[in-house]
């Protein structure tokens, strides 16, 4: 059952509050707001419900590739952002074996939501900033995992130390050969901001675009709209059937871009 709403507190890191309200238009569903920006959503009970476009991506993709790559489906994720912990509940009810870690900045966020709204399986919460994590001696140096997760930003206000080359490179090394890696992030109408994280995202992962994909809506990756867009990236990469089947998981309108496209998507012009 929800506790009762809504709950606040004073997150220690950025000085900012992090609240839990009800959300008025779903029923049982609660929003996370941080700073007063609406960062997550949770139906209480139903892990299956996700209501932002950009994690019903996530979870296209993830569907999409585990089932191709059954004999090596992942045993381990780890997600670089807490926010509600709205996907890692979604995996926990898709695949209960999966052992789960968060790492988030913040010290007090994870107990904060775990308080007032629970997750049956356990997981392993580290108090980090994602950018040292890897390093010599961050918590997590030179372990490796199945699926890695990024969702630390939203705009191009986001520090370099998260956007840059070589933190993308110390991520791709924590994803296990043949693993996944899945990155969210948005952008304004205009895409510059988007552009250049996907040119340096593929950088990092080694160039081939025939081992990436984007998806997003329509709108966003025709510069028509702001919205967020997904990357995912596997060394394995993605046959014509799964980035089939990813498309029409959708959610709709969408395009999924890979190899030529991707590439051709990336090499358009910056506005100026």
């Amino acid at each position: 059952m929800r506790a009762d709403l809504p709950q606040r507190i004073r997150l220690s890191h950025s000085g900012h509050a992090a609240e839990l309200c009800p959300d008025p238009l779903t029923e049982r569903g609660v929003m996370l707001s941080i700073g007063g920006a609406e960062q997550s959503h949770v139906k209480v009970g139903d892990p299956d419900f996700l209501l932002h476009d950009y994690i019903r991506r996530m979870r296209s993709v993830l569907t999409a590739w585990s089932a191709a790559n059954d004999d090596d489906a992942p045993s381990s994720a780890l997600h670089l952002g807490a926010g509600a912990l709205t996907l890692p509940r979604w995996i926990a009810h898709w695949r209960p074996d999966i052992t789960q870690t968060v790492v988030d900045i913040e010290p007090e966020l994870v107990d904060f939501i775990l308080q007032h709204l629970p997750m049956e399986s356990p997981l392993e919460n580290v108090v980090a900033d994602a950018a040292v994590v890897f390093s010599p001696s961050g918590t997590l140096a030179a372990r490796r995992f199945g699926t890695v997760v990024v969702d630390l930003f939203n705009s191009s206000a986001a520090p370099t130390s998260l956007t840059s080359a070589d933190f993308f490179r110390t991520v791709w090394s924590a994803v296990t050969p043949g693993g996944l890696l899945l990155v969210n992030f948005g952008d304004e109408e205009d895409m510059v901001f988007a552009l250049s994280l996907t040119r340096t995202l593929l950088a990092s992962v080694g160039g081939s675009a025939q081992n990436c994909l984007l998806s997003a809506p329509q709108d966003v990756l025709n510069r028509q709209s702001e919205g967020n867009l997904v990357f995912a990236a596997s060394s394995r990469g993605f046959t014509e059937a799964e980035l089939a089947q990813i498309w029409a998981a959708g959610p709709h309108p969408a395009e999924v871009l890979s190899g030529e496209e991707l590439e051709m998507w990336c090499s358009g012009p910056v506005p100026g």
